[in-house]
């Protein structure tokens, strides 16, 4: 019997509280309608639903070059770059179905995002092999933290993304007049 009244209590509070964010997935449905309406897709703000943590080892002679935060870890150097969530991004590449977006200036520091089975973009790694994720950014191979590869692309909500709808106020019909 407690079920349907938890059920009954958080669920409408969950709902309320996701509500409030001000930023909605970007979909294939909104690229479309972008298209229709000859918005370049260079133009739109981005941004990624979760942290993107890329991570590798380092020889101690690269360590005074590596731009990332570095930690030594397990007796290795280990650079680590983080992207926070909500970190704003924007289109340097695209395709039918992929965007590639870059967080920060400079060549080659963009990520794959391909349009998954939801019609969601989503971080898409560059290999995949046993337990490993990977992907090229700044010309250098660097590991997908567990979890990364599950980033989406979000858009802030605001008037670009209201699809076309018609209104109209009806005043009624008075008895005698129709």
């Amino acid at each position: 019997m407690k079920k349907p009244f938890y059920s009954f209590v958080f669920l409408p509070l969950f709902f309320l509280l996701s509500s409030c964010s001000n930023t909605i997935y970007f979909t294939q449905d909104m690229r479309n309608t972008l298209n229709k309406s000859k918005v370049p897709i260079e133009e739109v703000q981005f941004y990624n639903s979760k942290k993107i943590v890329l991570k590798r080892n380092l020889s101690y002679d690269e360590t005074k070059v590596a731009r990332g935060e570095i930690k030594y870890e397990n007796g290795e150097y280990v650079e680590e770059i983080i992207i926070p969530k909500n970190t704003p991004g924007v289109a340097v590449g695209h395709g039918n179905n992929f965007l590639n977006i870059a967080f920060e200036n400079g060549r080659n520091r963009d990520f794959r995002f391909s349009e998954n089975e939801r019609s969601l973009y989503q971080l898409i790694p560059e290999r995949i092999d046993q337990k490993n994720e990977t992907v090229v950014y700044d010309t250098l191979v660097y590991l997908l933290e567990h979890g990364s590869n599950r980033a989406l692309l979000k858009v802030k909500k605001n008037s670009n993304f209201n699809f076309e709808k018609k209104k109209r106020v009806v005043k009624g019909i008075s008895v005698g007049r129709q």
